[in-house]
């Protein structure tokens, strides 16, 4: 380059990077983030910008909430849910007389993060693998009569055997007068979902729909938020949610051994909060308030009335939330914990917050446990977690690696008294950007049922010791080191 040019172009660098910084600190990002942007933007000029735009910058501060139907209940479900949102102290109260326990403050604070209310006329069932999930909700679509909604952050087709024999059955569904809706992540199924198998679908008068079509109008910058809830909603009496996608994986393992996961179908009061939950994505990507229809809910009033046998909040996070809802429970219940605190994730990358609530909880002398994923889906990720280890077990918290497959569910449990069970992963992409859904059960019995599961988990499991760390090589080390950089940004 002609040395005539040198001085212009570094004094456009510098004015690009003071740019640059100027708009990441209008941001507002944890220190963290904020100097891991800067090492970007200067070791990849213009490049770094562009995926800054993409995937890291924040357009949720300028989210109009107002229009876009804001946090749980929204427009006329308002009106609708009034019953059940007037008693929700009532509720709170005869579980915490029931049980004398701190779990009145975290319904509190799951009501008023994320206007999640409490059902407690409720039926839980867990399935902890893909066939025993699908079997049930084939023959629940099987016996539909008024509608079917599906809402998934991946769905395969063709020619996956799962993905063809669900497009039979709801072509089949629709064929007999059932309304089926179907929302997807664009990203997630944007190399899983052929166009010919969503024409058969739509030809067949199944709507299905990419949620938050990033590609369409001027929603490029919200690529980075995507939607990563599971649910299925069946003529407002049964209700799917968990860590199982659409995908034949789920039930042979696919390029695993096996697959290890956890969903759950709820019957009662909570059916109705899934589908607010439905109707408000339904809406967000279509324009369409038809899910808010009452013929849509039943037994709302019902809910309202009495203590019931299984409590149950489903608090929500995504890009039209006020609060990250879902960080606020993770970390309320490892503080809140007093005697062992269980978490299950495929992924490890927890917040800064979250790190320090584990390390003191270890260090209070509760008995910490983390099960992750031993055989990684996303290197990334998998590696970054090893940078956590090292304090993490010196402050007593006990790692183990599940080895009998890929361990995909995602659970926490605390003192055999609470537990949650959802689409949230323990990284900061679930807990900060996605759109996800958990649901928190307030029971002894529904936690100890988690708690024999996660132990069974425990015996395919590998702990990782304060040895091993150590003979991992310095090239290894740099990479997790590096890795962790990058997942706590993308």
């Amino acid at each position: 380059m002609n040395s005539n040019f040198m001085p212009l172009v570094l004094f456009l660098f510098e004015v690009y990077i003071l740019v640059t910084i100027f708009y990441l600190l209008l941001d507002n990002r944890e220190p963290a983030e904020t100097f891991a942007w800067i090492l970007i933007f200067i070791l990849m000029p213009g490049l770094g910008a562009v995926i800054y735009f993409i995937v890291g910058h924040n357009g949720k501060k300028r989210y109009d909430r107002a229009k876009k139907l804001p946090q749980f209940i929204a427009k006329s479900l308002v009106a609708m849910f009034k019953p059940l949102d007037a008693v929700q102290e009532e509720i709170i109260g005869a579980v915490k007389n029931r049980r004398q326990t701190y779990q009145d403050d975290l319904m509190a604070l799951l009501y008023r993060n994320s206007k999640a209310l409490i059902t407690s006329n409720n039926k839980v069932k867990f399935f902890h693998d893909g066939r025993s999930k699908f079997d049930e909700l084939f023959a629940d679509i099987e016996k539909a009569k008024r509608f079917i909604h599906m809402e998934y952050f991946i769905w395969r087709s063709d020619p996956d055997p799962l993905a063809m024999k669900i497009k039979e059955l709801l072509i089949k569904k629709a064929g007999e007068g059932v309304e089926v809706r179907i929302l997807y992540d664009y990203s997630g199924c944007l190399f899983t979902l052929k166009r010919a198998y969503r024409k058969e679908l739509r030809d067949a008068g199944v709507k299905i729909y990419p949620f938050f079509n990033y590609l369409s109008g001027f929603k490029f910058h919200t690529v980075n938020y995507r939607n990563h809830r599971k649910i299925v909603v069946i003529d407002g009496e049964v209700a799917y949610t968990g860590g199982m996608n659409i995908g034949q994986e789920y039930i042979d393992g696919g390029k695993f051994d096996s697959w290890r996961d956890t969903h759950f179908k709820l019957e009662g009061g909570s059916v109705n909060l899934l589908q607010a939950i439905y109707a408000i994505d339904w809406f967000n990507t279509t324009g369409e308030e038809i899910c808010f229809n009452p013929s849509y809910y039943s037994g709302i009033e019902e809910s309202a009335k009495g203590a019931g046998t299984l409590p149950i909040q489903l608090p929500t996070s995504g890009y039209d939330t006020q609060w990250p809802a879902l960080l606020h429970l993770y970390f309320a219940m490892i503080t809140m914990a007093q005697k062992n605190i269980t978490i299950v994730s495929p992924y490890f990358v927890p917040t800064a917050g979250l790190l320090i609530a584990l390390k003191t909880a270890a260090m209070r002398g509760l008995s910490v446990t983390v099960l992750m994923a031993g055989v990684p889906d996303n290197p990334l990720t998998y590696w970054a977690a090893f940078s956590y280890f090292d304090e993490l077990l010196r402050a007593g918290v006990k790692v183990f690696q599940y080895q009998k497959g890929f361990m995909h569910a995602k659970m926490i449990s605390i003192d055999g008294k609470i537990c949650s069970v959802g689409t949230a992963n323990f990284d900061i992409r679930s807990l900060k950007l996605n759109y996800e859904v958990n649901a928190v059960f307030y029971d002894e019995q529904t936690t100890k049922e988690i708690d024999a599961q996660i132990a069974l988990d425990l015996r395919g499991c590998r702990e990782v010791t304060l040895p091993d760390l150590n003979k991992i090589s310095l090239p290894a080390r740099l990479r997790n080191s590096l890795a962790l950089l990058l997942a706590n940004i993308l």
